[in-house]
């Protein structure tokens, strides 16, 4: 998918994020058409600045204890791939002044590509072949609470695709002065949306520190060993080679080795051991011999919280505070 594409859904995100801030901050009792107004008028000038947004329709939100607020459909395009977003908005569970407990939801999602040659069978196979591969909806609980200067996230997210759903799990920390004198709302806004979303956010960006202490990544698979043997012979055929069992294992040894190698580059000496692991498990899932395939780090029980900058953490593997801070587990089965 074209990197324009992701940056547009990483900007609905938060406008999602921004909404929430909306909601927070409004005391009158028509919240509901005043969240409704407010965050669809941030809406039109996202999509007038964007430029890739070729329809959408407005957000409605509805309830009373619990609000939540979703658009029915949401298409953009980058010239070539057409993205359909259906029911994409989020459901707010509880909050307060210094704590939320919500969930971000895109509850349908498809790729098209524009300008499609039916008669070409093998870019229609692809295609076909691609779109099982990707996902289909998102459901994200995020919980946040705020400690003076301390902001405490637990992400879970579980993306669903048609031949795998893919997990992940974060608990971590982000530090700021400006946190001891903001809500919920205005972190929100200032924190998630600003830092995000504007391109002039880098400088700002970098006053944030961030502490990790425990992530997770797990896929399981739903069809995604045989989509890749598929994949293997739609290649193989193209470039006008034979097709077999052996030649499918060798591939899969490839990626092992690629993986193993691609890892150690960016690791350094650090989890030597577990990245063979990882790698030999990584092999196992293409070729079906197993159905799941993950990672974790967690935070060692003896070392401290250590917080780094956020920006170099995110530019910089920081292999070194990985390894004399935390565990890497492989999870294979």
């Amino acid at each position: 998918m074209n990197k324009k594409l992701i940056a547009l859904i990483l900007g609905l995100g938060a406008l999602v994020a921004l909404g929430l801030g909306v909601f927070l901050s409004i005391k009158t009792k028509d919240i509901k058409s005043h969240l409704e107004k407010t965050l669809n008028e941030k809406f039109e000038s996202f999509v007038q600045e964007s430029g890739y947004i070729t329809e959408w329709e407005p957000f409605s939100c509805s309830g009373l204890v619990n609000i939540g607020c979703y658009s029915p459909k949401i298409v953009a395009t980058d010239g070539e791939g057409i993205l359909t977003l259906k029911n994409m908005g989020f459901d707010i569970d509880s909050m307060d002044n210094a704590s939320l407990q919500a969930s971000l939801n895109i509850k349908d999602i498809t790729l098209g590509v524009k300008d499609i040659d039916k008669e070409d069978k093998d870019l229609k196979e692809n295609l076909a072949l691609f779109s099982s591969f990707f996902p289909n909806n998102v459901r994200c609980n995020i919980s946040l609470k705020q400690n003076d200067d301390k902001l405490a996230e637990n992400l879970q997210c579980t993306i669903a695709a048609k031949n795998a759903t893919y997990q992940i799990q974060g608990v971590d920390t982000y530090q700021h002065d400006g946190f001891k004198t903001q809500n919920i709302a205005q972190i929100l806004q200032e924190f998630y949306f600003d830092a995000f979303v504007n391109e002039e956010s880098s400088t700002h960006f970098e006053e944030y520190k961030y502490a990790l202490d425990n992530v997770m990544f797990k896929v399981k698979d739903n069809g995604l060993s045989k989509d890749l043997y598929k994949y293997y012979e739609l290649q193989s055929n193209a470039q006008g080679l034979p097709v077999s069992q052996e030649g499918f294992e060798q591939n899969a040894k490839n990626v092992n080795m690629l993986a193993t190698i691609g890892l150690s580059l960016i690791m350094g000496e650090a989890y030597h051991n577990e990245i063979i692991e990882l790698g030999n498990a990584l092999e196992s899932l293409v070729l079906g011999k197993s159905k799941e395939l993950g990672f974790s780090f967690k935070h060692k029980a003896d070392s401290q919280e250590e917080f780094v900058s956020l920006k170099e953490f995110l530019l910089n593997p920081y292999a070194s505070y990985l390894a004399d801070n935390f565990t890497f587990e492989i999870i294979s089965q």
